[in-house]
């Protein structure tokens, strides 16, 4: 009996040897294996997903937008009004009704700005409000110009309805320039 108890263990240790051996292999098989880069994996596939892959490349620069510039591992939660960027809470500060990044904060303290533009919105044409704020992006990407829109409420208690008018200010010296850009929205 003691010897059969020994064959035994002289088996399985013989197997768990055997084993590790064998996964330690594999483990250094795959350690050493050279890496196969993008274009070496996606000529294995079909054309269709290949040309799929080719677009997720195009859409994954702007997950970055998603965080704060400053604090890339914090989600971007708030937008700055002046340039539409998110940032973390540690880096956006409110100011009056609007909130600002710590980079243009100070731009709408020191300077006096002016009503440039309003306009009138509605639920049933959402479109002059997506022109306007896209324009106001356009001023401040192409041109440089900061601008920052307001949201005013009226409210027509009569008739029981609200109108809602987006109202665009720019910095006193800037106004007939963004002015100019704005009349043709």
């Amino acid at each position: 009996m003691d010897n059969l108890a020994l064959v035994l263990m002289l088996i399985t240790n013989l197997m768990l040897v055997l084993i590790m051996g064998t996964l330690a292999f594999l483990v250094y098989r795959l350690i050493k294996q050279p890496r196969n880069t993008d274009s070496q994996t996606e000529d294995k596939f079909h054309p269709a997903i290949q040309e799929r892959l080719k677009e997720l490349k195009a859409v994954k620069p702007r997950r970055a937008d998603l965080f704060c510039p400053n604090h890339p591992d914090e989600p971007g939660e708030v937008t700055c009004a002046i340039c539409d960027r998110l940032f973390c809470k540690a880096c956006i500060k409110p100011f009056k009704t609007l909130h600002f990044c710590k980079e243009h904060l100070p731009l709408v303290m020191r300077h006096d700005w002016e009503e440039v533009l309003t306009v009138k919105t509605s639920t049933h044409d959402p479109e002059e409000g997506v022109r306007v704020y896209d324009a106001k992006k356009r001023l401040f990407e192409d041109q440089n110009l900061p601008t920052y829109i307001e949201t005013h409420y009226k409210i027509n208690v009569d008739q029981d309805y609200i109108e809602t008018y987006l109202v665009v200010f720019a910095i006193k010296e800037n106004v007939e320039v963004v002015k100019q850009a704005l009349h043709n929205i």
